[in-house]
């Protein structure tokens, strides 16, 4: 779907239209294999506008009241305004595009394409975000892509699984940066969970003393492991090369342990890599 200052142009493409526009009314299918064009209205001299374009199903066969059988694709021009509003969508119709047309001099029309997408029955269903993905009715068993993140979510009949997280760190600790990963968990739809990332001292300098647990950050509901969890994780030189974790299943707080104490370590050198750890969540 694209748009310039006189002319719309919509692309080859199949939809699912349904007008519920009776009680015997079910689903129509419709597709084009040639571009459909058509005129956009000139733009206001002050204000924007946002414009629709639309397909309308008229099936009088079905007892909608239109008196008519067809679908064509019809475009509707809105009311220029500081902050425009599309128009509504006419009854019977199927969204395809919001078409943005600035005022004079302002620009060339931008083009939203309704991100509705339709599945078979059990299907994995592509959700552009969690404004959408919130809409949904789910079930158990529904699986979803969440095109945003690239991952796929389940819903487990309490609760959706699956996404990307931010470990929050303990006050004494930042992500290292430095062309690494910030301390996170991912999950996939099965409820595998992977963490990642590094962290150091924020500033100043640590001290430590040996096989004593010190918290450095907590891992958000919904990715905490079912059972405590202990690790062998890399951490920088002066911290001794290695340490051990433990993460609490109930608060998702993460502790750290030196087999070695150190005292008055500089904020730079006090660096623990959290990478590639799993564990199932319950």
């Amino acid at each position: 779907m694209t748009a310039t200052s006189t002319t719309w142009t919509m692309r080859p493409c199949p939809i699912v239209i349904s007008p519920s526009a009776s009680t015997a009314q079910g689903s129509y299918r419709w597709a084009s294999d040639s571009n459909i064009t058509g005129a956009v209205t000139a733009a206001n001299a002050t204000y924007p506008r946002k414009d629709i374009l639309y397909i309308q199903v008229s099936d009088s066969s079905s007892g909608d009241g239109s008196g008519a059988l067809s679908a064509p694709v019809l475009y509707l021009a809105g009311t220029p305004g500081a902050d425009p509003q599309a128009p509504d969508l006419p009854v019977r119709s199927f969204l395809v595009a919001t078409i943005t047309v600035p005022q004079v001099g302002g620009g060339s029309p931008t083009v939203v394409r309704n991100p509705a997408t339709f599945v078979a029955a059990g299907g994995i269903q592509p959700v552009s975000g969690t404004t959408e993905q919130a809409a949904l009715t789910p079930y158990e068993g529904l699986r979803i892509d969440r095109t945003d993140l690239d991952l796929m979510v389940r819903y487990n009949g309490t609760r959706w699984v699956g996404g990307r997280a931010a470990i929050t760190l303990d006050p004494l600790y930042v992500a290292r940066g430095a062309g690494t990963a910030a301390p996170r968990v991912c999950q996939n739809s099965d409820g595998d969970v992977i963490m990642e990332g590094v962290l150091q001292r924020a500033s100043g300098t640590l001290t430590m003393l040996a096989n004593n647990p010190y918290p450095i950050g907590t891992i958000p509901e919904g990715y905490r492991p079912a059972e405590e969890r202990g690790m062998l994780v890399q951490t920088s030189t002066g911290m001794g090369g290695w340490g051990r974790i433990r993460i609490d299943p109930g608060t998702g707080v993460i502790s750290f342990e030196t087999p070695v104490a150190f005292t008055g370590l500089a904020a730079a050198s006090a660096v623990i890599w959290l990478d590639s750890f799993t564990w199932t969540t319950p």
